[in-house]
């Protein structure tokens, strides 16, 4: 990337599936091959690019739990095998390196078993979160405070549902790697 033009920033919003990290590698690096080359990444999906000229990049998403991120070895087996930590939200950890020129990471049984863990972990955990605010709401209607509960109770049926739905994903991936 050439840093001598103006740097131009681009956002753009992508959800992404824990279950399904590959969808979000695929996308980086379809725009990586378009010029736009990740900066950063911030919760919710919003993606922050430098525009330049095209240059294809591999992309690989770990999950890792805030005690790995801050060991100082973490980084160690990705930099090793020519990786570049491109961006991070949350548990996402994104790494980038110049196309098929980085020996591939996380892809052997006992690390994705390890990153399948942390995914189900953080989505129960998600789940586990909601309850509080789903019996709080529930207890309040029943009587019949006030009607803003109604839509905590909608929000956090929901974001239990979709973390509960990521869990059983993620589960599914987890028992093929066990089994592979």
């Amino acid at each position: 990337m050439d840093g001598n033009r103006g740097t131009r920033r681009v956002r753009k919003f992508k959800l992404g599936a824990a279950w399904h990290p590959e969808r979000i590698e695929r996308w980086l690096e379809t725009q990586s091959a378009e010029g736009l080359h990740l900066e950063s990444v911030a919760p919710f999906g919003i993606y922050t690019f430098i525009a330049d000229l095209p240059e294809p990049h591999d992309y690989r998403i770990d999950f890792a739990s805030t005690r790995e991120v801050e060991d100082p070895h973490y980084a160690e087996a990705p930099t090793a095998a020519g990786w570049k930590l491109a961006g991070h939200s949350m548990s996402w950890m994104l790494w980038r390196a110049p196309k098929g020129e980085a020996r591939d990471i996380f892809t052997h049984a006992p690390a994705r078993v390890s990153t399948y863990r942390r995914q189900a972990i953080a989505m129960l955990i998600i789940a586990a979160i909601q309850v509080p605010p789903l019996v709080s709401g529930t207890m309040a209607l029943r009587r019949h405070d006030e009607l803003a509960w109604a839509s905590v109770l909608i929000l956090s049926s929901a974001v239990m549902s979709l973390a509960l739905y990521a869990l059983a994903r993620v589960a599914g991936r987890l028992l093929k790697v066990k089994d592979s």
